[in-house]
């Protein structure tokens, strides 16, 4: 008899503790159902921001083909949609750092001047600095510089192989001959990864360091614009997408037509 009253209550603290472990597994299996579920919200809500981003850009990009277009004007520019998605914009003219990857024999054209204006920039361009991978490549840059009147000096060019860092061009060669536009031409073989920065020194390196930060200038006639969607519109827990976009303010002139057209009619062309 003594064994039966020792063993009293023990059925039902098994039965607690299977309980314990059922609602256990129980609230896990709630909680994992329950953030899938809200991961999904996340997504699907964050399909509808990045359309919303998208639409934004697409505004942008329709401005950007007018010829006044003045990219400040769209910054801070909002707009929400019939479906409560809502759209900013963050625009400028200018970038610290332009990236391109050339096959061989391709080109790249950068200009460093106001495509509305040939006033001097604020933050003159003196040199730039250039870094690129691929072993076997060189890089051909050719430059011309012209001034406020129009002016033009005398062509230059270089023909450098891969620098181990970052090789600087110096651009400048006098007060009167400001403005430039320069092209690069991949050569042997492609450049990947290429780097492009303005310095408003010559030789940067040397005098501002390596890297030449602090001599380091904007590079002008840029288009840049980061469109940032979010939905639900003004909801603390929006999902939010962002898309950037870069590109020249003026369409570059390239060494050889991609394309010719043919036409009974006379052709205009209107830049």
């Amino acid at each position: 008899m003594d064994i039966f009253k020792q063993n009293r209550g023990s059925i039902l603290l098994l039965a607690m503790m299977v309980m314990a472990g059922i609602v256990t597994v129980s609230l896990g299996t709630a909680t994992l159902v329950i953030s899938e579920i809200q991961q999904s919200l996340k997504l699907d809500q964050a399909v509808v921001a990045y359309y919303a981003a998208e639409s934004g850009v697409e505004r942008s990009l329709f401005q950007a083909r007018k010829k006044t277009f003045n990219p400040e004007a769209l910054s801070a520019l909002s707009k929400i949609l019939a479906n409560n998605a809502e759209y900013q914009l963050v625009a400028s003219s200018t970038e610290n750092v332009l990236y391109a990857t050339l096959t061989e024999d391709e080109s790249y054209q950068l200009d460093l001047y106001e495509p509305n204006s040939f006033s001097q920039l604020d933050n003159p361009i003196k040199s730039i600095g250039l870094s690129w991978d691929g072993a076997a490549s060189w890089l051909e840059i050719n430059w011309s510089c012209w001034n406020t009147t129009g002016n033009l000096g005398n062509p230059r060019s270089s023909y450098l192989p891969r620098p181990a860092g970052t090789v600087y061009i110096n651009l400048y060669e006098s007060p009167s001959c400001i403005l430039y536009r320069v092209r690069l031409i991949a050569r042997q073989a492609a450049a990947n990864n290429i780097q492009i920065r303005a310095y408003n020194e010559l030789d940067p390196a040397a005098i501002c360091g390596n890297p030449p930060t602090a001599c380091q200038a904007s590079i002008p006639s840029r288009v840049r614009i980061k469109g940032i969607g979010q939905y639900p519109a003004g909801s603390d827990k929006a999902s939010r997408q962002a898309i950037l976009v870069t590109m020249p303010q003026k369409s570059p002139i390239y060494g050889l037509y991609d394309y010719v057209i043919f036409s009974d009619e006379e052709i205009k062309k209107e830049n």
